[in-house]
């Protein structure tokens, strides 16, 4: 058996491009050295989405979330600005903070009640006398990210101050993240309480499969069956449409948004109306597309929902999808995106992470996981369409709708990054 890859210096070699093929070791998905690797190198060595400002919106507003495996605190300064702090006490460590979500004046730990503003910055060392004079003058808070950056109300943070600005990190995949914001004619959205789900398996599997147009016509033939059945999907459903992948590992499903349940359909017919009064026929057009945006290495936008890929393990991984409502749009467009949501009503706007549809997914998942643990495979190909790649002058690679084109893109920036010291 080929042992490609061994050691951290070759992970590089772990993906292999060629005219014709593309492969990736099976060690990327079942090695828990590389797993550790990725959580410093991807996660916290890069941007990594956190949370959306309309979950923090007041002063003292937080949530706490993680940077791969790093728990951090998400808050809203006095100042109103947004601040990423590691979720641990400088004194001993203990987490300060095991509410999902609040309010609150300080944090203060459990442990031996040192307290935090609300920026993170240092409010107080409990029994201060008992320590030697001048003592912690140099502890100024929790420890912080070394950047963040909000777009569109999505906040990222990197622990590395060695990160591109992050619009250049984004590159061409901006015009179409603007393109899924500009949905709503105010420009901005609001996130509601996350659908959660857990499967066995490594997080990239997730991370390959929201941009992957080919898996549905097979995982998904029952549930396709069942909502035909049902009369809950669009006799106009269509399979026509793209794939794009980007220089820093993200990628994109596109497709028609012709798989409107019909009962939803008038509703989404004014929707679009009002979008062609605010931007124009012409940019409605190109906005009004079924879009899987995936940005590496853990946000993936989808239909009206974000996704949020949270690794635990090399073979645990947990999965959030926040439902959005967009600003200004009438109560009856919010109120039929949520319905469409809710129902099983198509297998590419997907369903509550936990519902129908996705756990095929979840299945599949945990037999990639099962069909690898036990290292009897080496090398696994990611090279349908790859002969027909399309790439445009900025950098964007354009290729047919189930094309492994993304899955493509997100390896090149897997190798590109894994093989930096």
């Amino acid at each position: 058996m080929n042992d490609a890859g061994s050691g951290t210096a070759s992970y590089g070699t772990l993906v292999r491009e060629t005219a014709d093929d593309f492969g990736v070791h099976a060690r990327l998905y079942t090695d828990p050295d590389i797993f550790d690797a990725e959580m410093q190198r991807l996660f916290a060595g890069g941007w990594c989405f956190i949370a959306h400002e309309s979950e923090i919106e007041q002063p003292g507003d937080f949530r706490t979330a993680a940077v791969g495996r790093i728990p951090v605190l998400v808050s809203r300064g006095d100042d109103g600005k947004v601040y990423v702090n590691v979720n641990a006490c400088r004194h001993r460590g203990a987490a300060v903070c095991r509410a999902e979500r609040g309010n609150t004046r300080y944090f203060v730990c459990p442990y031996h009640g040192w307290s935090y503003h609300r920026d993170g910055s240092l409010h107080r060392i409990t029994d201060r006398d008992n320590f030697p004079e001048h003592w912690g003058e140099d502890i100024t808070g929790l420890a912080g990210a070394a950047r963040v950056s909000v777009y569109r109300g999505l906040i990222f943070a990197s622990f590395s101050g060695n990160v591109p600005d992050f619009e250049d990190w984004l590159g061409p995949a901006k015009r179409y993240v603007d393109f899924w914001f500009d949905h709503a004619p105010g420009g901005t959205v609001r996130v509601r309480r996350p659908w959660r789900a857990a499967y066995d398996g490594n997080w990239k599997l997730q991370l390959e499969n929201s941009t992957d147009g080919w898996h549905a016509r097979y995982v998904h033939a029952s549930a396709v069956s069942t909502m035909a059945q049902f009369g809950t999907r669009s006799p106009r459903t269509a399979w026509r449409g793209c794939t794009r992948g980007f220089a820093g590992g993200h990628g994109i499903l596109e497709r028609p948004r012709t798989d409107i349940p019909p009962a939803l359909q008038p509703q989404f017919d004014d929707f679009r109306a009002l979008l062609e009064q605010h931007h124009g026929r012409e940019r409605t057009e190109a906005m009004y597309v079924r879009r899987h945006i995936t940005l590496f290495p853990n946000l993936q936008l989808m239909e009206f929902k974000l996704r949020v890929i949270q690794p635990v393990s090399v073979d645990r991984t947990l999965v959030y999808e926040y439902p959005v409502e967009l600003d200004g749009v009438p109560a009856s467009a919010n109120r039929a995106i949520r319905t469409r949501l809710l129902q099983e009503v198509s297998i590419s706007s997907g369903s509550p992470v936990s519902g129908l549809v996705n756990a095929d997914d979840v299945e599949i998942f945990a037999r990639v996981q099962a069909g690898l643990a036990g290292g009897g495979l080496d090398w696994l190909h990611l090279a349908r369409g790859i002969h027909r790649e399309v790439r445009e002058a900025d950098g964007e690679r354009r290729g047919e709708d189930m094309d492994e084109l993304p899955q493509r893109a997100v390896y090149r920036e897997w190798a590109r990054r894994m093989a930096q010291e």
